[in-house]
């Protein structure tokens, strides 16, 4: 059955793992379906002038289903890896199939056993006559028990919307205890508006919103932190076909105080070309950055190099001391 999810405004490259479980679920959104993509941030070598791209320093691969959901993915510091996890989706039935092999809606005994008091029972007890969905996250490395056997690290239960999008997230740890609960609100047209990540005690941990300015044609995302401060806010502005044209992003201190501004223009196809880069509301740049690909057949980049540029009284040097940021990306298409 088809996993019910909502797109997210994600790097195509990116794969940090954030509290909300449904952003950590889904797959970087590219053309054409892809199997599996690989991201190796590598560490660059000099010779001479030149700098050369050298070894992977990080490579994360993720591997995906035909509805763009996570069935595996893994980290690799150097050649040593870090984490590989696997993800088993149930909806509906399934789901239930999952409380009532536990005995979730069996009234409580005097017992104090795990099962009997786990958040997980009381999940499935108080939303048994709605639809639910559960992911399993797995460990897979190959140092753990044979997959049979194998307990989830992570549990994920999601409740939807009529429309069918993901209302609330419950993540669980191994112990089966309730860890976060991710909250999500749409507009009319169920584009989402804000999502809030709430601790096991329903205290506030991160919220962010969304808002679309049709006028300028811009959306903006703003992160607040635990106390519901300003700390970061990013501006997407798009060309009137849609692609990005700028993004300015800005963060804050714990006193919604400007650290630092960088804005980053983008080609016709939304990719950027030029990164500014500002000390907390300076009038000037610092430095900039420039962007240089490399593609596939497919149209789909498979080298980013980011190169540091020097400002410095008006004029322009190229940063001969820094290296640059060189990043692959392998795939493997449907």
């Amino acid at each position: 059955m088809k996993p019910v999810f909502y797109a997210f405004f994600l790097s195509a490259f990116a794969f940090s793992l954030p509290v909300s479980a449904q952003a950590d679920l889904k797959c970087p959104e590219l053309k054409p379906k892809t199997r599996q993509l690989k991201v190796l941030r590598m560490q660059p070598l000099r010779r001479g002038k030149e700098w050369l791209e050298g070894q992977p320093k990080n490579t994360n691969s993720v591997s995906c289903d035909l509805y763009g959901m996570k069935t595996e993915e893994a980290e690799y510091d150097g050649k040593n890896l870090v984490l590989k996890h696997a993800y088993v989706y149930a909806e509906k039935d399934e789901a239930r199939a999952f409380c009532e092999k536990r005995k979730s809606a069996e009234k409580l005994t005097t017992t104090f056993s795990d099962e009997a008091q786990s958040s997980v029972d009381d999940f499935c007890r108080k939303y048994k006559k709605k639809d639910f969905g559960l992911v399993q996250v797995f460990d897979a490395s190959p140092s753990q028990a044979r997959e049979s056997s194998r307990k989830p690290v992570r549990l994920v239960m999601r409740l939807y919307t009529k429309a069918g999008f993901t209302a609330e997230e419950h993540a669980f740890d191994p112990l089966l205890n309730l860890e976060s609960v991710t909250v999500y609100a749409y507009d009319k047209a169920n584009n989402l508006s804000e999502m809030t990540v709430n601790d096991f005690d329903g205290r506030q941990l991160r919220r962010e919103t969304w808002a679309w300015n049709k006028a300028a044609a811009a959306r903006t995302h703003s992160v607040f932190g635990e106390t519901n401060e300003l700390r970061k806010k990013t501006v997407y502005e798009q060309r009137e076909d849609g692609a990005l044209r700028r993004e300015v992003r800005s963060a804050y201190d714990s006193g919604e105080q400007p650290v630092s501004r960088s804005e980053v223009y983008c080609d016709a196809k939304g990719r950027p070309e030029k990164e500014l880069v500002y000390d907390a509301d300076a009038a000037e740049p610092k430095y900039e950055y420039t962007y240089a690909y490399q593609y596939d057949p497919k149209g789909n980049w498979t080298e980013e190099r980011r190169t540091r540029v020097i400002v410095f009284n008006g004029n322009r040097m190229k940063d001969s001391q820094t290296p640059p940021e060189i990043t692959k990306r392998e795939f493997i298409y449907y």
